[in-house]
């Protein structure tokens, strides 16, 4: 009986691992498969997609209101953020453009230069 028994319990090992490598194949199998098909159209979750909306800042100024400068492509807007919405505050002229703007000199008549 106890050879019986000594039979039985390698069967349920072996079983057991047979299993268990069994569940670990399909599992990298399907992991594999999943990795072949993240270039179908379908399955854009899968694959991580460049962002064209970021959060460039933002600044906590009161409990429940906050200042964000958003980007979205090329261009950043100032937006106010409250528990009841969104405002638009600011839209920045474009960098280049402000750079220009800041290299001419000034067109104000009443500025002066010290020399």
């Amino acid at each position: 009986m106890n050879t019986a028994s000594a039979a039985t319990t390698h069967l349920d090992w072996a079983s057991l691992a047979g299993n268990f490598v069994l569940v670990l194949a399909l599992l990298l199998g399907v992991l594999w498969l999943m990795r072949r098909m993240q270039g179908i159209k379908g399955l854009q979750g899968l694959r991580p997609v460049a962002r064209r909306l970021s959060v460039v800042e933002a600044l906590n100024v009161g409990p429940r209101q906050k200042l964000a400068v958003v980007r979205l492509d090329d261009r950043e807007v100032l937006v106010g953020i409250t528990a009841n919405g969104f405002t638009l505050l600011d839209v920045p002229p474009s960098r280049p453009a402000a750079a220009a703007h800041a290299a001419e000199p000034s067109a104000n008549p009443s500025a002066r230069s010290v020399a």
